[in-house]
């Protein structure tokens, strides 16, 4: 039995829908998530009688739209049911198979305050109850309490107290089951809190089992998955000495503590960039700051991974290089390759890790790798089916021949095949599982799971995606693999300080129930300590930009959010949070809402110290300046409106701020690339000191990743790589570029920049260095590299 949603109408916004209850023949024991003011739902066409046991006086009450049965009701002194509570479940004896429909608004474009609670209360003694909003559950949210289903023909127990084997256990609760639970205490339990809190578990079994069941309410069907495949293979040229350089540029972090891998990286002497061939990463070349002053053609040598492997990144730390790349021939893998490259000569494959699942995001700090991959368990999923004898008016609706005047909301769900009518039963699936666990090899590492018990940990909420996201601890020194923590659930945004990850979720619930259309984030928190340690689970409204919308102040969370959308007749919601940890919870300690006008979503985020610069942008960009020196009251100090929009902002010294973005008309219709420079030392009166505007079409790859941004704070030289694909004197062929820019006092300062001929979609990367007393920019195109000596400026 479900709640199933029928969509009556679809067009540019969502607005209207039913929903209805599925309830069969005979006896259920049922819930409904929807408050019933009056008994009109049970017709007595449909129903013979309605029982709800009261919890407060432990005693039945009854209802029947049989006038008759209603008095034989009355005559044994039992109190009528006239209405039903969200949370409340009941038993209901049908005559015949028939839907219960609720008039429901949902899908609204337009996000509400919450209007039905997720709280049960429960009294000490036998309760009757039900899940009140629109979720599936873990029963143990209801951990220490017996608690019992009936599921249509058998009776299901968890938290089992009886000694016996013949009881079915109760794997998952849904909105419209009722369930029998016997608390010892009076207490109240909001669901939502309840499944959001993260368990772990006992056995590999338990894990397993927990995963078909998560699995069984997923409905997804996903691929099967074959053997590992490790081949690598190097080359190398003989190599030169090389000069040392000096005021180079290097990759452009959030944290200064923290490094993040990149395509480019370099050690003042060798350079190392991931170059491209035949629309694959496949390889790194090495250069020296020499070669690319003489503008060398040939490189020094050339890393070659094997064909299936395709390089997403590296980090380079002291001698050591640590490349991490992903294969996607017969299953997702991810490679983690560590190279000695002490002797430039002969560099070294000292180690390779293979781990099941794809590369999410990676972290180095203090020699430590820690590497964030997505596995989906593999299994295979289909569903019986049930026969049926249906009426004249669904054989019409699944014929396609409807009328108007029918009622066909009993219809749903109903196939025809050459056998007849029929349902799908999703309630028991036949599950084959292929690999339900990612598991990690390494040349000195049998293969093994990636995942332990006691370091996987899942919230309660079922009905979510069966994606395992782990965290894996490496040493970059040799490569050695020394642990991972998982979590069952995604990663869409993960940020990290020097002491903890926080990774970000928005499954959690994008629609937490059918009568409010709110996004929500939930956030993870791990301690970089010596057991990669789970600390800590929070949920917020909206959602998340990227990782610059999230930064860590002393142990305060700060996070800024986004719901609804900016298209359409949407109306959007920005939001400003402050958490805390406590006692496993991230709690809200402080929020600042209403940053933006009408239908404005945030652009970009940058916080620094007790500070946040926040960019939202539909037609014109407001600047908000917020204090956050008080974590419980954040205050919105400043604004200030501009053309266009900052997509990153980056901090020039104290005092001023630097925004990439786009320019825009009247209108909000994007213009082209925009760089400006804002004047921040008055904070309650921020104002714009220069600006300057690339041409109608451009684009850049630093309004979606900060790491194209080469800067150097010396002198404030800074460049980045943009396209142009829309101008008619290159028949609108794409053409890339670097431009180079100088932040000089209060203007912006603009250096004649440098062009790739090829038209390439990839990533590019800039570099500014100093050697033998000259200053220099490289373009890095794939394979490309050109490099000019800087001299003379344009404006």
């Amino acid at each position: 039995m479900k709640k199933i949603i029928i969509l009556i109408s679809l067009l540019f916004s969502l607005s209207m829908a039913d929903s209805t209850l599925l309830i069969k023949k005979g006896w259920q024991l049922i819930g409904s998530s929807v408050s019933l003011q009056d008994m009109s739902k049970f017709s007595l066409k449909n129903v013979e009688q309605v029982w709800h046991f009261d919890a407060t006086t432990q005693t039945w009450l009854g209802y029947s739209p049989d006038s008759t049965i209603q008095k034989k009701i009355e005559a044994q002194n039992i109190g009528t049911l006239s209405h039903l509570k969200s949370w409340h479940g009941f038993w209901i004896k049908s005559k015949e198979d028939w839907t219960m429909v609720f008039e429901d608004k949902i899908l609204s474009s337009q996000p509400v305050q919450a209007t039905s609670s997720d709280v049960i209360e429960l009294k000490k003694g036998w309760n009757l109850i039900s899940l009140p909003i629109d979720t599936v559950v873990s029963p143990d949210i209801f951990k220490g309490m017996t608690t019992w289903k009936y599921n249509d023909t058998q009776w299901e127990l968890a938290n089992n107290t009886v000694e016996t084997s013949n009881i079915p256990k109760l794997g998952h609760i849904k909105n419209s089951d009722g369930i029998w639970l016997k608390a010892n205490e009076d207490k109240n339990i909001s669901i939502i809190d309840e499944s959001l809190k993260l368990h772990n578990f006992n056995s590999d079994e338990e894990i397993l089992t927990f995963i078909k069941e998560r699995a069984s309410i997923d409905k997804r069907l996903i691929c099967g998955i074959e053997p590992f495949n490790e081949a690598l293979t190097f080359t190398a040229e003989v190599a030169v000495s090389a000069d040392t350089a000096s005021n180079t540029s290097s990759t452009n972090l959030q944290e200064s503590d923290v490094d993040e891998s990149d395509i480019l990286k370099h050690n003042d002497k060798y350079i190392f960039y991931v170059g491209k061939e035949n629309d694959k990463r496949g390889h790194i070349n090495v250069t020296s700051f020499e070669d690319l002053t003489k503008k060398s053609k040939s490189t020094l040598a050339t890393i070659s991974l094997d064909e299936s492997q395709n390089i997403d990144s590296f980090y380079l730390t002291e001698d050591k290089l640590t490349v991490l790349s992903m294969s996607y021939d017969n299953q997702v893998q991810t490679f983690i390759n560590v190279f000695d490259i002490s002797d430039i000569n002969n560099i070294k494959n000292i180690s390779e890790t293979i781990i099941d699942g794809s590369l999410k995001n990676s972290r180095v700090i203090n020699n430590n790798l820690y590497l964030i991959s997505s596995f989906y368990p593999q299994y295979d999923i289909s569903y019986p089916k049930e026969y049926l004898t249906i009426s004249s008016p669904c054989e019409d609706y699944v014929n396609g021949e409807i009328t108007t005047n029918s009622d066909h909301t009993s219809c749903y769900g109903i196939n025809k095949d050459t056998d007849g009518y029929f349902r799908y039963n999703y309630d028991e699936p036949d599950i084959k599982t292929v690999q339900l666990l990612p598991k990690i090899s390494s040349n000195t590492l049998n293969s093994q799971t990636l995942v332990t018990p006691t370091k996987l940990f899942a919230s309660s909420k079922q009905e979510q995606s069966t994606t395992i996201t782990s965290i894996s601890n490496f040493s970059i020194d040799d490569g050695t693999y020394l642990q991972s923590t998982s979590y069952i659930g995604n990663s869409a945004v993960e940020y990290a300080s020097s002491n903890s990850l926080y990774l970000v979720s928005n499954d959690y619930p994008f629609f937490y129930d059918f009568n409010n259309y709110k996004s929500r984030s939930q956030i993870y928190k791990f301690d970089f300590d010596a057991n990669l340690s789970y600390k800590a689970v929070g949920s917020v409204y909206g959602t998340t930009l990227n990782q610059f919308s999230l930064s860590e102040h002393e142990s305060i969370l700060r996070i800024a959010t986004t719901e609804g959308f900016s298209w359409g007749n949407s109306v959007t919601k920005n939001t400003l949070y402050t958490l805390k940890e406590n006692n496993k919870f991230l709690n809200i300690e402080g929020t600042l809402s209403g940053l933006g006008k009408e239908g404005e979503t945030i652009k970009s985020v940058r916080f620094i110290d007790t500070k946040a610069y926040l960019v939202t942008f539909r037609t014109t960009d407001p600047l908000y300046t917020i204090d956050l020196s008080n974590p419980k009251a954040p205050k919105k100090m400043g604004e200030l409106e501009v053309n266009g929009y900052s997509a990153y902002l980056h901090p020039i010294g104290d005092d001023k701020l630097l925004g990439i973005g786009q320019d825009s008309d009247e209108s909000g219709v994007r213009q082209g690339v925009k760089i400006e420079l804002f004047d921040i030392s008055d904070f309650e009166n921020p104002s714009s000191l220069d600006s300057i505007t690339l041409d109608q079409g451009t684009h850049s790859e630093l309004e979606t990743n900060h790491k194209a941004l080469a800067y150097r704070p010396i002198d404030n030289l800074f460049a980045f790589p943009f396209s142009n694909y829309a101008s008619e004197f290159n028949n609108y062929q794409r053409s890339n570029h670097l431009g180079i820019y100088q932040v000089d006092n209060d203007s912006l300062k603009s250096y004649e920049g440098l062009e790739d001929n090829n038209s390439d979609w990839g990533e590019h990367r800039g570099l500014i260095f100093d050697l033998n007393n000259t200053t220099y920019v490289s373009f890095f195109s794939q394979d490309s590299v050109i490099t000019k000596e800087l001299t003379t400026k344009e404006n």
